[in-house]
């Protein structure tokens, strides 16, 4: 019988959710930014910016086929997961083996080998972010498996949800737009701004890799994950797992909130460049605002989802980032002291304030819906199949980072990112509002209440998700 994991093993283990998160932010944002910098930021666009086939940009096309390696990856790491017999831990092995590319390979993205928008950068990218996102798979699967093994309730769920977004907010959530902070704090020394990003990076993946082995040195899989190994063949593992449908219904809506979230991430160097005239740390002040918003939705997320469940909360998050993506629609590129600064800074820091509540249940929930899910298919098979459940929803949802940041760059690309034509970062926060209403009616088809009633049956008789998973009996 497993013990229950000590609070403080837990936040240890958060702490590898904010190392992972700096990694891929590394890539989707400040690789963005490096490679198809805003005009007179001190940088030049090391790949092409030309439209071709219509719709499909250089690096846009970059990132689809890293993508595509990335999706390919998921199911297979999530499968070796399961089966594994490691000493180490089916789990715990694969973060063994995945932690330093992970690490290691965003860096050297930012030290392209040819000139400024030549086919060699655009190689060079490509295949970087191919590797890194295998790696990022290869830690990041087995890493996400161990929540529902490790948390045995959904109020337990609930608790280490909240664990890892607080543990790694400091980190991951800060660093989202303190980078850019960190460029300008660089430029002051005497830096050029390439090597001011280039030093904003290394530092990253270095507080990166600490924090990745943490969860490594921490859980220790046999005194404390309730998990039984599977011996389904792939294509078996693969048919059963997609065979759930209230699995690929939540999918589908977790694909449209994804890419709308993704969109947003990526947009807050160009929305103070562009939109309101301030250099890109002004971009940190609107991370101060989502935080603030963030702080007050881990003190509420909780209670809500116990009193209405999760699937009301997500619906409600996803409505309440609707508005405050519609928001920033309405500015209009300005400089400081213009005639729309002040109306422009209001909107724009009512939205990052607005949007830090339904971020918050953006960290926790998935978690608490997913594991439900991952219980009923393991009361149907009599096998714990954590990591290829995370692995299919990692081929897909992936697929959907590779089309958020694809379009994201159309927009940029097709629209306009400067001050004289800012079309293109006015359009980010009105798409990621339509596509936000669309996941609220997928998740309106969730049958939640099945889902719960017969989860809680996968913990056995007499379990409820509201007890203490310490005092349990697991088989």
């Amino acid at each position: 019988m497993p013990e229950r994991m000590p609070t403080w093993r837990r936040i240890g283990y958060g702490l590898g959710n904010g190392g992972f998160q700096i990694t891929e932010r590394i890539v989707v944002s400040i690789a963005v930014y490096f490679y198809l910098p805003p005009p007179d930021r001190g940088l030049v666009p090391l790949v092409s910016e030309n439209i071709f086939l219509g719709f499909l940009t250089v690096y846009g096309l970059g990132m689809l086929v890293a993508r595509c390696f990335d999706s390919a990856a998921d199911p297979l790491v999530g499968h070796a997961s399961d089966r594994s017999r490691s000493r180490l831990g089916r789990r715990r092995s694969f973060l063994v083996y995945g932690i330093v590319p992970m690490t290691v390979l965003p860096v050297l993205i930012f030290w392209p080998p040819g000139p400024p928008g030549s086919l060699v950068n655009a190689f060079w990218l490509a295949s970087l972010l191919s590797l890194y996102f295998v790696a990022f798979t290869v830690y990041v699967a087995p890493y996400l498996a161990l929540i529902p093994e490790i948390a045995w309730s959904e109020s337990e769920r609930v608790k280490l949800g909240t664990i890892l977004a607080v543990a790694a907010m400091p980190f991951a959530a800060v660093f989202a737009t303190a980078w850019t902070l960190g460029i300008e704090l660089g430029r002051d020394a005497g830096l050029s701004t390439a090597d001011a990003v280039r030093w904003v990076v290394v530092g990253a993946a270095s507080l990166a890799f600490v924090l990745c082995l943490v969860p490594i040195l921490v859980v220790d899989e046999k005194r404390f994950a309730r998990s039984q190994r599977s011996d389904l063949p792939l294509g078996q593992a693969l048919r059963t797992t997609l065979g759930n449908r209230p699995f690929l219904i939540y999918l589908g809506a977790q694909l449209l909130f994804i890419f709308g979230v993704t969109m947003i991430q990526t947009a807050p160097p160009y929305l103070a460049t562009v939109l309101l005239g301030r250099s890109e740390g002004f971009a940190a002040w609107l991370g101060l605002g989502t935080l603030a918003g963030i702080g007050v939705g881990f003190a509420v997320i909780g209670h809500l989802v116990q009193r209405v469940g999760p699937k009301r909360v997500m619906m409600g998050c996803l409505c309440l980032f609707a508005v405050a993506m519609a928001l920033l629609g309405f500015l209009e590129a300005d400089v400081p002291g213009g005639p729309h600064d002040r109306r422009n800074l209001w909107l724009a820091f009512i939205a990052v304030a607005v949007v830090g509540l339904p971020v918050a249940g953006f960290l926790v929930v998935p978690h608490v819906m997913i594991s439900q899910l991952i219980d009923w298919d393991e009361r149907r098979t009599g096998a714990n199949r954590s990591a290829m459940y995370y692995g299919v929803q990692g081929l897909l949802t992936k697929w959907m980072y590779g089309a958020s940041l694809w379009a994201f760059t159309f927009l940029l690309s097709r629209f306009g990112n400067s001050p004289d034509e800012p079309a293109g970062v006015l359009l980010i926060g009105p798409v990621a509002a339509v596509t936000s209403l669309l996941a609220v009616v997928g998740y309106a088809l969730y049958p939640e209440r099945r889902i719960q009633a017969e989860a809680r049956e996968a913990l056995g008789p007499g379990s409820n998700a509201q007890q203490d998973p310490g005092s349990k009996v697991l088989s």
